[in-house]
């Protein structure tokens, strides 16, 4: 273990990091805390860290996982690149049977999820120059095969609902699918269908009883089940989804205590915990990305 010490100031922040260490099983972990609200990062395959966190210790959990056939980390172990759906949906279903033990029993989860469309055309040719400019970041799954499904080529997979289902199949309670209109997406390159501008937000609880505030929505005077938000541009030095701090705001505001404590499984560049971060809460993050990891650090609260 290395303590780094307190009473830092980074960025005008009072910002102590109390511990930089590295567990038995090689997960890398920080914690500290900003303002007086703790946070806890951990680097390494989110099943095992998860591992680390207490049963029924978390208030809300906010994420956008890796979405199926989508981008290529670098990192062994990541979530996306399997072979067939089944397998994308057995391994996030995964790191979520770890979620239900670590959520509250009056606690709530919050799960971003975009579908894709297969192609068909064979194997895929490597990195996608236009990921970036794709309004979902999605591409057609080139694999060939039908992704041990048989799906027709063209046909859209379903994912999302793959994996609320399955989910559902494992004690998770789904109470609500929220579309996600995003605002100002620019329209997809395609000519034979609608362009698509929304993605689902699930919200799943493992009891009839939990804590939700309707409030917000209501003095908000929005579609309670339509949120329309414009995406995060991108520009960032690290390449993520465009996953925008008032999604997050609106799943805290909804659906986690002032004092709680807010998890994203897949952190990425760390927006779940610099939103809960700023409102007051205690934040846990988890990524399998070094860099991604060492970007949070970096922009803690930025």
């Amino acid at each position: 273990m290395f303590l780094i010490g307190s009473n830092h100031t980074i960025w005008g922040i009072e910002m102590d990091i109390l511990v930089d260490e590295i567990l038995h099983d090689g997960i890398h972990r920080w914690s500290g805390s900003i303002d007086g609200k703790a946070w806890t990062l951990f680097c390494g395959n989110a099943v095992t860290a998860l591992s680390h966190i207490p049963s029924e210790s978390v208030h809300c959990i906010i994420t956008s996982p890796p979405y199926y056939s989508l981008r290529d980390y670098g990192v062994d172990g990541q979530i996306g690149l399997e072979d067939t759906v089944n397998e994308y949906v057995m391994s996030l279903c995964g790191v979520m049977d770890q979620l239900y033990r670590i959520l509250r029993k009056d606690g709530l989860l919050f799960l971003n999820l975009g579908d894709t469309y297969y192609s068909g055309k064979g194997a895929s040719h490597g990195k996608d120059s236009k990921s970036h400019k794709r309004r979902f970041g999605l591409r057609p799954v080139d694999k060939s095969g039908g992704l041990g499904e048989n799906i027709e080529r063209k046909s859209i997979i379903g994912i999302p609902w793959r994996v609320a289902i399955e989910m559902t199949s494992r004690k998770w309670v789904l109470r609500a699918p929220i579309i996600w209109h995003r605002d100002k997406a620019l329209p997809e390159s395609v000519r034979d269908r609608p362009h698509r501008s929304y993605e689902y937000i699930f919200m799943f609880a493992k009891d009839r009883k939990y804590y939700f505030n309707r409030q917000p929505l209501i003095d908000k005077q929005i579609d309670e089940d339509v949120w329309t938000i414009t995406p995060r541009p991108s520009g960032t030095e690290i390449e993520t989804a465009p996953y925008p701090d008032e999604l997050v705001s609106r799943c805290l505001d909804i659906g986690c205590p002032e004092d709680g404590i807010v998890l994203d499984p897949f952190a990425g560049s760390g927006t779940t915990m610099n939103v809960a971060l700023k409102s007051g809460r205690s934040a846990i993050g988890v990524d399998i990305s070094e860099s991604f990891c060492q970007y949070i650090l970096e922009h803690m609260e930025d």
